[in-house]
């Protein structure tokens, strides 16, 4: 149900029965003799309902004929309320006085004037109540709009980056397969195989928001050992995941692993490990640094993980250099 429906069913026996207590309360005619009347509640309640449709209509029909929701449309309304808000105490009136009350006048200038100023009390609460509800709903489908677009640009920004992940993905392990080649061609032969079979991986879940956290920790896992045969003993690793019930961007942890060994020396002198750990809501992944001095970093890697996370979910990428150790942290995600 529209607010426009709600709010007047609930704020106008509300605000009828604080006006009506209002008056009653700093009332010296004799209508306090009665005592509080329930009757007058619902009979002004009945008059703000019918002004408030009447104001209502007049201001839809102005607005479709090119009206701005400004002052002199506020004071239009105003002034047509007043009124109708005459024309109905006196039309009800006449009417009251002419079958019950005969002896009673039906109009003087005191009354006039007393009722005008209601009808200017009734009138700026009206409109007060309908431009605020107008304002509202703009604003809302302002919001809504400018969400979508939001979401539209990020949908945008994230597939652009995706299509980054196959020429990335391509161009570091062609790297390192140009490396082995030249040290051990069974080991290349092997790494091309593997290789292959990582880039069906891409292939297949590239065009995916997330993945199951299993498959990248099973995909990391392959990477590692393909890296292994290449370093051998000095270069060693550790996945300690328990909770698989989770989902994470498309090649989070190879993008990652890519980056470790891309920027660190790996040899005897310098051995490499890396911990891939999960703690409470997050995938910790940590390696001791050991710079090589002759990388030019692009950070096109984590520049990529970054984006798709900011496509997801509010909760950063956390990273981090403490102690000679260079420390991310994902977000693990759940699907809604």
């Amino acid at each position: 149900m529209s607010i426009y429906r709600i709010y007047p069913l609930l704020f106008i026996p509300l605000l009828s029965l604080i006006y009506y207590t209002t008056f009653y309360m700093m009332s010296q005619t004799n209508d306090s003799n009665y005592g509080f009347q329930w009757t007058i509640v619902i009979a002004i309640s009945v008059q703000f309902g019918i002004l408030w449709i009447f104001a209502k209509w007049l201001m839809n029909i102005l607005i479709k004929r090119g009206w701005k929701m400004n002052i002199l449309l506020f004071v239009l309304g105003v002034f047509a309320i007043v009124l109708l808000n005459n024309f109905l105490y006196f039309g009800l009136k006449g009417i009251i006085i002419t079958f019950f009350r005969p002896e009673f006048q039906i109009y003087n200038h005191f009354i006039l004037g007393l009722n005008t100023v209601e009808g200017l009390l009734k009138g700026t609460l009206v409109m007060s109540m309908l431009f605020s509800l107008r304002f509202f709903n703009q604003w809302k489908v302002e919001y809504k709009e400018n969400e979508l677009l939001k979401r539209n640009e990020l949908e945008l920004q994230n597939r652009a980056l995706k299509s980054q992940l196959n020429p990335h993905f391509l161009f570091n392990n062609l790297n390192t397969l140009s490396g082995l080649i030249k040290q051990d061609p069974i080991i290349a032969n092997n790494f091309l195989m593997e290789m292959s079979d990582m880039y069906r991986y891409i292939l297949k879940y590239t065009d995916e928001e997330v993945v199951a956290l299993k498959n990248e920790i099973q995909f990391a896992e392959n990477y590692s050992r393909l890296l292994k045969s290449r370093f051998g003993k000095n270069f060693n690793y550790s996945i300690d995941v328990n909770d698989l019930d989770y989902v994470l961007p498309p090649i989070s942890l190879h993008l990652l692993l890519e980056n470790i060994v891309k920027h660190n020396r790996i040899d005897d002198q310098h051995p490499l490990k890396f911990t891939i750990v999960q703690k409470e809501e997050y995938l910790r992944i940590e390696n001791k640094m050991s710079l090589k001095s002759n990388v030019e970093s692009t950070k096109k890697g984590l520049h990529i993980l970054t984006e798709q996370y900011k496509f997801l979910t509010d909760k950063p990428v956390l990273i981090t250099e403490e102690n000679s150790f260079f420390l991310v942290k994902l977000p693990l995600l759940k699907l809604n």
